[in-house]
């Protein structure tokens, strides 16, 4: 049997992301300064490297999450490994209530670990040369 697989719908290039409320909220105060050319230039720079920084340290926390999913759905699976010691004669039918639940546990681990690979994807890197 082959394994089935689907599209995970990740923002495309068409679609930029969406810049960080907290530095939106900085630039509009930044914004009423009265500042000369040189200077609005060096804070522009310095919002720029500080976003960067800022979305490393989300990618980062987005990818010790997915791992951590990956280590939990490895963890889930041994536990459905108790599947094979299932007979058609079983007499606790409890045991498939307890492995179909095992089996929403996978999925909702592997939802996450996608959801967090796809906002990882969609997270705007190009500044973090200058950081």
């Amino acid at each position: 049997m082959k394994p089935e697989l689907h599209e995970v719908a990740a923002p495309g290039p068409a679609t930029p992301p969406a810049p960080s409320p907290l530095l939106t909220r900085v630039r509009a105060v930044m914004d009423t300064l009265d500042l000369d050319c040189r200077c609005r230039g060096k804070l522009d720079a310095a919002l720029e490297r500080f976003e960067a920084l800022e979305n490393r340290r989300q990618l980062r926390g987005l990818i010790l999450d997915a791992r951590h999913q990956a280590e939990r759905i490895g963890a889930l699976l041994e536990l459905v490994g108790e599947l094979d010691t299932v007979s058609t004669d079983e007499t606790d039918l409890s045991v498939f209530q307890e492995i179909a639940l095992l089996f929403e546990d996978i999925r909702a681990a592997a939802t996450r670990g996608a959801e967090d690979m796809v906002r990882a994807g969609g997270l705007d890197l190009r500044g973090s040369q200058a950081a």
